[in-house]
């Protein structure tokens, strides 16, 4: 049985709202070493946006180059990696011929020669065994041709058609090498692709961090890109786990640990992908399994509502925590079997206690299974959390209530509050301050809703912010905060030498 892990997304070096995550960043890569060693996985694959940015710190350098060199100590035998939207191609690729010598293939922008773009990989006896489609992150340069005097949306379609093209014309030789191989070695190799895009119908949060890729949309990408003799297509970029166009076969892992607040409530997960499986794995009843919620933080008002979720959208959006000693779901990828989801409690509810998941203690159990083939297995690993964030969103009286839970929980948590009460709170911010005192409690970002709506609020009740000049923005705003009078002149005189200073630096 050959086992790959599929992972993506893991933006080393990140901060949140300027606070360093590698403490985070240290323990997703101890616990992903462990997760090679206790799933004898033999390929690790990472989709992309190894790093967050081109030019990243000696910090997150010495996490990647370490976490690599711990990898050749475990019974992983080979690791492919393919540069994202965020990562560098010449800085990841630097090392490449070196890397190579330890199975480790870097693929950080589209080749000359395509069959490079091609890798095959070999068993402990020598034989092939897998056959990778290492595509990276295509950049627009990379696939189309400016033409003179192009539209908008000639540039879009000819960017289309470029992807398109590439992924074909790799497949084609993947196909190509398969066939031959198998003709020479008497068994089945699979083709496993992999990529950095934005295909339909994907789904992001608010606050991930997720950029367009190219100018306009690129929602023309959709899963008939991937030819259907390919086993298994292993995407990055989006940071919630997902399939796509119902295709269980095509999936985004997801980001290992949450980018923003946004995410703080998503079961982050890697994906196991097992060629060839044990016929007992394979025989596995089909299940209809209930994933029971358990309570955050608390929420005033809770929601009673149910919805059905399937593989053909999403694995796990939710806030559940899992249990230990149970699989969470077994999907048929023919049967089209859902999992129920309890969603007693919408996107924006909390609750008063924090879940056992925050405490980073999940179990290695397996919460979706898809059986892709008669002989090919997909499991979902949850990943745990290293880190709890949280958002606490309403009135003064309900963050206050929020907080004062949070503090007797003896939990770290790293916070966002939003106050959207309708009372004016001109001190918020020391308040929070004040109640946070002496706790393991963060609070990273605070962001007064009644305040942006007052300031966004005119004397014309259709007067919107385009129409306004930047003076007449810092007037809305010292009417919004209830500016005393003899506080004004030097506010306007501060203003004034803040306005002449930026307009002089854009001279």
């Amino acid at each position: 049985m050959l086992t790959l892990l599929h992972t993506s997304d893991w933006h080393l070096g990140r901060r949140l709202y300027g606070k360093p995550r590698y403490d985070e960043f240290k323990q997703f890569l101890d616990w992903q070493l462990q997760t090679l060693r206790e799933q004898k996985v033999d390929v690790l694959l990472i989709a992309g946006d190894i790093f967050d940015t081109t030019a990243p710190s000696n910090q997150a350098q010495n996490l990647y180059y370490d976490f690599l060199s711990q990898v050749c100590h475990t019974d992983c035998r080979h690791v492919i990696i393919v540069a994202g939207n965020h990562d560098s191609a010449s800085f990841l690729e630097a090392p490449k011929q070196l890397l190579k010598a330890f199975n480790i293939h870097i693929i950080g922008s589209m080749t000359d020669t395509p069959t490079d773009e091609v890798i095959t990989l070999s068993d402990k006896s020598g034989q092939p065994e897998l056959i990778v489609m290492a595509v990276p992150y295509l950049r627009d340069r990379d696939v189309r041709t400016v033409g003179h005097g192009e539209r908008l949306d000639d540039k879009e379609r000819k960017l289309a058609q470029g992807i398109k093209a590439h992924y074909a014309q790799i497949a084609d030789i993947a196909i190509a090498q398969q066939a031959q191989l198998q003709a020479k070695y008497k068994r089945t190799i699979p083709i496993v692709a992999t990529g950095h895009l934005f295909t339909v119908g994907g789904q992001t949060m608010e606050g991930d961090g997720v950029r367009d890729l190219y100018v306009g949309s690129l929602g023309s990408i959709g899963a008939e890109i991937f030819h259907p003799q390919i086993d298994y297509v292993a995407l990055g970029h989006l940071h919630i786990p997902q399939a796509v166009g119902g295709q269980p076969h095509i999936r985004y892992a997801g980001s290992p640990i949450a980018m923003g607040f946004g995410e703080s409530r998503q079961q982050k997960q890697v994906h196991l992908l097992r060629f060839d499986a044990n016929p007992d794995l394979l025989s596995q009843p089909l299940q209809t399994l209930t994933i029971q919620k358990k309570p955050l933080v608390s929420a005033p008002t809770p929601v009673n509502k149910r919805k059905r979720m399937s593989h053909t959208s999403m694995d796990l959006f939710a806030d559940e925590a899992l249990p230990e000693s149970s699989m969470l779901g077994v999907i048929n990828a023919e049967a089209e079997i859902n999992a129920e989801v309890d969603a007693q409690a919408s996107h924006e509810a909390q609750y008063d206690t924090p879940s056992d998941h925050l405490n980073g203690q999940l179990s290695g159990q397996p919460y979706n299974i898809a059986k892709l083939s008669d002989t090919t297995l997909l499991q979902s690993l949850p990943v745990p959390v290293f880190q709890p964030i949280q958002t606490l969103k309403g009135d003064w009286q309900t963050i206050k209530t929020r907080l004062h839970s949070l503090k007797k929980s003896q939990q770290s948590v790293w916070l966002e509050v939003v106050y959207d009460g309708q009372e004016v709170v001109g001190d918020l911010s020391e308040k929070i301050a004040e109640l946070v005192k002496d706790a393991r409690l963060e609070v990273l970002r605070i962001k007064n809703q009644q305040k942006r709506d007052q300031v966004m609020q005119s004397q014309r009740m259709d007067e919107s912010l385009e129409e306004l000049n930047p003076t007449q923005v810092f007037e809305r705003c010292l009417i919004a905060h209830q500016v005393l009078e003899e506080q004004k002149p030097m506010l306007w005189s501060r203003y004034t030498e803040v306005l002449e200073s930026l307009q002089g630096g854009q001279q």
